[in-house]
């Protein structure tokens, strides 16, 4: 790089493969918040910037018309598949996002909540007589799954390909030519799944967004494509995520536990608080135009990353960040994002976590983590926790 386009300051991490960010992602974001520049320039990856503030993490998500939507990854990569609306930039996103939005309002999503509680109970009594499981494989990684198959359409008799599936799609050790076949094996069954409805709609999301208009016309094969595979990895990633995350707190944390058991009432708000505390989204943005952030010249063409959790962790927008508490009058987070692209399934996540727990602090109760080694965590824009041991009498 030549010296008029030196990127300053420099402080040098790795957002997929820092050791202490595998060993534990949120403690490592942490201590980068108090070690590392507000806004820095890290040579990994082909070099981009990283947002260390909530301040500049609001201000990209904020801005598309400088930071750009138009590559999910860093580095960029030109031939990944179109995510519509995440990988749109307005103004060409808003007609998707209207178009999608009324499928997972409050009030669209309010019928499902019984067949998530009839999935949940079976699970758990499942589970519980174990005294004991690996919880993101047995749990956490189950649940989205079913309720994802359920609402959009697919086959449930095809539920444990399907899971299969996403916990291969996802694992860190995948490589990325095993993800590209994995991926082009979920829009096999996409495809199968579209075109079966075209030809005979059911009661179910893709065909009434199969009947539905954009800007006067129907949607094309293609889109709907990019529609569903954005839906699949979304809808199925992050609820698993959050929920692992979240019982790794509950495992270390008695009194939150015995709140939950004694009041269930409390449940809506501890969902709110876990994601606030252990947000596990980074998300990428590609510079279109030289910009100025926190002190930091940016350039067109540059990428940067924005750590959600680092908005739930602004000491001005909460009290007390570090600290796990229920008592709060607001818990202001990004968890599902913010700005244009906020997560569309907000409140479809929401719905499962409260009546994950509720369930769970009814049937199983109290439970501790067993250490076993391999609690590690996933890297990248999106984290996870790839093992969780529990035990409970």
């Amino acid at each position: 790089m030549p010296d008029s386009q030196i990127r300053t300051p420099v402080f040098e991490f790795d957002y997929i493969a820092d050791e202490g960010l595998l060993a534990d992602c949120h403690a490592r974001y942490w201590e980068l918040k108090e070690s590392a520049p507000p806004v820095f320039w890290t040579n990994e990856h082909g070099g981009h910037w990283m947002c260390n503030t909530a301040a500049s993490v609001t201000k990209v998500l904020r801005h598309p018309e400088i930071f750009s939507s138009r590559f999910l990854s860093i580095p960029p990569n030109p031939d990944q598949p179109k995510m519509i609306p995440e990988s749109l930039d307005p103004p060409e996103h808003r007609p998707y996002r209207q178009l999608l939005r009324p499928f997972f309002e409050s009030k669209a999503i309010a019928p499902l909540e019984a067949r998530v509680v009839e999935w949940t109970d079976e699970l758990l009594t499942e589970t519980a007589a174990q005294g004991e499981c690996e919880f993101v494989s047995t749990v956490a990684s189950r649940l989205p799954v079913a309720v994802f198959m359920e609402l959009f359409g697919f086959p449930m008799e095809s539920f444990d390909e399907f899971r299969s599936l996403v916990t291969t799609f996802f694992s860190v050790r995948a490589a990325p030519e095993e993800r590209a076949a994995l991926a082009q094996e979920i829009m096999g069954h996409l495809a199968q799944l579209i075109q079966s409805r075209m030809a005979e709609p059911k009661d179910d999301m893709i065909s009434k967004i199969i009947v539905s208009e954009i800007d006067g016309r129907k949607l094309e094969f293609d889109e709907l494509m990019s529609i569903g595979f954005l839906m699949f990895l979304a809808g199925l990633d992050t609820v698993t995520n959050a929920m692992s995350f979240g019982m790794r707190h509950l495992a270390h944390d008695e009194a939150l536990r015995q709140r939950a058991i004694d009041d269930p009432s409390i449940i809506p708000d501890m969902v709110e608080e876990l994601l606030r505390r252990y947000a596990f989204v980074a998300t990428p943005r590609y510079i279109v135009q030289d910009t100025e952030l926190e002190g930091a010249q940016l350039r067109a063409g540059d990428c940067i990353l924005a750590p959600l959790p680092l908005i739930g962790w602004d000491e001005k927008l909460n009290e007390d960040p570090k600290n796990v508490s229920v008592e709060r009058q607001f818990y202001r987070h990004a968890a599902f994002g913010s700005g244009i692209h906020t997560c569309l399934g907000l409140h479809l996540a929401r719905m499962e976590l409260i009546v994950f727990y509720r369930a769970w602090f009814s049937s199983i109760g109290h439970f501790r983590q067993i250490e076993k080694g391999d609690e590690s965590c996933r890297g990248g824009s999106v984290m996870a926790l790839e093992n969780l041991h529990l035990e409970w009498t």
